[in-house]
């Protein structure tokens, strides 16, 4: 029920009594079962959450063996959520909660971490030693959530050239040839 508030109602405005409302029960029965707002809003981070790093295993899944395929289809699968959801994409990764918040929200990112850490390392050269891989997933997370990020805000200056698809994909594009050099 929160998750179809979320289409229309920025993650900060979003009313619990509203939602409690739709649902049919008390405006107090979401503060009593998660603790209070922050948590309540943790919980629907983490479904919304879930299911978008759902999406993006299906589509990197779908996109077959080729690890270049797949780190693509991982980044239309990130472009989609963060454009199509922005509301719930603000929640998940927002400042309103934190993964600390509710276990839920906890497995769903963990659950898509695995899903990046997975299409990283089929883009690693031989040799390269676990913790690397782990620095070059955090560069991959950080390039792609920054740049949808600075567009959601409004950020990156009119004169660069692309939207921001065509930016993330060029992003992961250099990083690809970084890694393989």
């Amino acid at each position: 029920m929160a998750l179809a508030f979320l289409e229309h109602t920025p993650p900060e405005r979003l009313s619990i009594r509203e939602v409690a409302r739709a649902a049919g029960v008390s405006h107090q029965a979401p503060y009593v079962h998660f603790g209070g707002k922050r948590g309540f809003l943790a919980a629907v981070a983490g479904v919304g959450l879930e299911a978008a790093a759902q999406r993006a295993g299906a589509a990197v899944e779908v996109a077959g063996p080729d690890p270049d395929a797949r780190i693509h289809a991982l980044v239309d699968a990130y472009h989609g959520f963060a454009t199509q959801q922005p509301n719930l994409h603000d929640l998940a990764f927002g400042p309103l909660v934190a993964k600390a918040d509710h276990p839920d929200l906890q497995r769903a990112a963990a659950h898509y971490w695995r899903v990046l850490q997975g299409v990283v390392e089929a883009n690693q050269p031989a040799g390269v030693r676990p913790g690397e891989v782990l620095n070059r997933c955090s560069a991959c997370w950080g390039l792609i959530h920054g740049l949808g990020r600075l567009s959601s805000m409004g950020q990156i200056p009119q004169i660069v050239p692309g939207d921001l698809h065509t930016l993330m994909h060029a992003g992961i594009e250099t990083l690809l040839r970084g890694w393989n050099a």
